[in-house]
């Protein structure tokens, strides 16, 4: 790694179209500017509302953090004689030869490439002229614009940092991404995003054409229930819930017994999954008194541009219409939102329940797929399987499969 002594301050760094330059005085009105936004705020931990006077703090601090943190921070510029439109930067652990970036951008400037380019020309920096092995960023992991804008960019998802910073007095989690020399880059322009990153803070992004299907971080409502992501305190309300024999019965590979590790687990897969953006595992509550009710979740088969609903509801709120409306909510947000064509809903054939639900969502019965599921050794495989003539069960569970075609949705009354 070079010697960082030998660089009195951070160099210009440009791709033709976006400068990256250091801070000036000149510049704190635009810092302010593009600071004092409620979508910036949300996702870092900034000044609300910041201003003119934390913006000339901002900037003029700027020198003193490359002298003392090797935290090199750059006004970003994209048009001959404009002022900053973002701001980026570089911590560097020169240590470990590892660095941290961190971007945001103005509003008014998103979706133009400057984050990806502000990623790119730092990782070149750091990598080339600085031998840098190492440098990751982090984004709230509600921030899915911005998670697109860093996977698009070659950066690899690690895992997720449990309650790892407070934004507006509340702990969040954030998603970790990294970048070795030899990991392999995407070609051409991979996006634009607001912000993301723990350097200069911030949120936001766009993806390119191999980012992950755009989950977000959903919450859908009817007035009644709210469909959202789990968090870490569901765990208990998860574990009550799901230790319950029908539960067990009718889920495949659910545990049985159900112990707060596997409700730990589940929950913290589920917030993995949604963040890689394969799968939407949500949870359902009660709008009003906020009791988790069950769980709906959607899988995704890109492929096809189709998806695979699933749900449990917990003991006390069966017969309720609590799996009816969660459908609906997770149905019309696959259909609306995220383009799917066809949606898939299986069931063991002894499931009354489930199918009787399937036909009220809209799904029509289209197959019976035999030997669909390997058997779980400890469980009944009563409604499992369809028995043969003489009444002996198969070797392997059955499914029923339903279908939905966006075309069909909704359905008539």
């Amino acid at each position: 790694m070079r010697d960082l002594t030998e660089i009195a301050g951070p160099p210009e760094l440009s791709d033709g179209r976006v400068r990256l330059r250091p801070w000036r005085a000149a510049d704190a009105a635009a810092c302010a500017a593009m600071c004092d936004d409620p979508d910036v705020a949300r996702f870092i931990p900034v000044p609300s509302p910041y201003t003119l006077a934390d913006g000339e703090e901002w900037v003029g601090d700027a020198p003193r953090k490359w002298r003392e943190d090797r935290w090199a921070q750059f006004a970003v510029l994209d048009a001959p004689g404009s002022g900053p439109v973002a701001s980026c930067g570089l911590k560097i652990d020169a240590e470990r030869a590892t660095g941290e970036i961190g971007y945001l951008v103005h509003r008014d400037a998103r979706r133009r490439g400057i984050a990806s380019a502000c990623i790119r020309l730092l990782t070149k920096w750091a990598f080339d002229d600085l031998g840098l092995q190492r440098l990751q960023i982090r984004a709230d992991v509600r921030n899915a614009a911005s998670r697109r804008t860093i996977t698009a960019a070659g950066f690899r998802l690690e895992g997720v940092l449990r309650d790892n910073d407070v934004i507006r007095g509340a702990r969040v989690d954030d998603a970790l991404f990294s970048l070795l020399p030899g990991d392999r880059l995407p070609e051409g322009d991979s996006g634009d995003g607001g912000a993301g990153g723990a350097s200069s803070g911030g949120a936001g992004g766009a993806s390119g054409d191999d980012a992950p299907p755009d989950l977000g971080w959903p919450r859908l409502s009817d007035g009644r229930l709210v469909v959202r992501p789990f968090e870490p305190d569901d765990a208990p309300a998860v574990r009550a819930a799901c230790d319950d024999p029908d539960v067990a019965h009718w889920i495949h590979l659910l545990p049985a017994p159900y112990t707060p590790a596997d409700a730990e687990w589940f929950v913290a897969d589920a917030r993995h999954r949604l963040l890689v953006g394969d799968r939407a595992r949500l949870a359902i509550e009660a709008a009003v008194t906020g009791e988790l009710l069950g769980s709906v979740s959607l899988d995704l088969f890109a492929g096809r541009q189709a998806g695979e609903i699933g749900y449990w509801v917990k003991r006390e709120a069966r017969r309720r219409g609590v799996a009816l409306a969660a459908g609906r909510l997770v149905i019309g947000w696959a259909f609306d939102d995220l383009g799917v064509e066809r949606l898939e809903l299986l069931t063991y054939p002894g499931n009354d329940a489930s199918q009787a639900l399937a036909a009220r969502l809209g799904f029509t019965r289209e197959a019976l797929l035999r030997g669909f599921l390997a058997p779980e050794p400890d469980k009944s495989r009563d409604g499992r399987a369809v028995p043969s003539t003489d009444g002996s069960l198969p070797p392997r569970d059955d499914q029923v499969q339903f279908a939905l075609l966006r075309s069909a949705w909704p359905p008539s009354a």
